[in-house]
């Protein structure tokens, strides 16, 4: 069961390119993706997010369990001093050069890291049956345009425009199903699904 979640600004900004990070979502919002994490069984990023945000991916803000945490990094280049690997939980890291465990840290080999479909296999053979992917854009991107998902979940705070030139751009939907929204604080979130017959 795949879940593709985002924050972004009322323009569609999701992040800047660079070392400055970019807060959107209120702290309550902050508390219901923690929520959200402790009810699926991975959680996953891209080799980017990883470096630019530095998140630990834990439910640190919620009571429930961690779930484990995926990333994509195909040349084996994110330092050993992020969040993702201080060990607390365990971590997969799907690459192109090395398959192995070293304590809570466990290395998967495939032939594309960043395609969805092996992405995919990858968390089947891990026994991992869910997972919510928290970006960036370009892995959210990849599926949706394949159409790999089962459910979407978009936090827009109001009043938050941005639009400078290293700005990072919200993923492109596709036709959806609005199935849902609602407002926390300034916040307001919507949920979508495939349109029936697409998935």
């Amino acid at each position: 069961y795949i879940v593709l979640k985002w924050a972004q600004t009322s323009n569609g900004i999701t992040g800047y390119r660079g070392n400055e990070r970019l807060l959107i979502s209120h702290p309550f919002s902050n508390r219901l993706v923690h929520r959200w994490r402790s009810e699926e069984a991975a959680i996953l990023v891209g080799t980017e997010t990883a470096l630019l945000d530095n998140p630990s991916l834990t439910t640190r803000h919620w009571v429930g369990n961690s779930p484990v945490r995926v990333v994509t990094d195909r040349g084996l280049r994110l330092p050993a001093t992020l969040a993702l690997f201080d060990g607390k939980t365990p971590t997969v890291v799907l690459n192109l050069q090395r398959d192995g465990t070293d304590h809570n840290l466990r290395y998967v080999r495939i032939e594309a890291p960043g395609a969805p479909q092996q992405i995919c296999s990858a968390l089947h053979g891990l026994g991992l049956q869910s997972v919510l992917i928290e970006g960036g854009t370009r892995l959210l991107q990849a599926f949706l345009d394949e159409g790999r998902f089962d459910e979407i979940r978009i936090l827009t705070a109001a009043g938050t425009e941005d639009e400078t030139p290293v700005a990072i751009k919200a993923p492109r939907l596709p036709g959806l199903l609005h199935v849902q929204a609602e407002q926390l604080q300034q916040d307001r979130i919507d949920y979508y699904r495939p349109l029936p017959g697409i998935a």
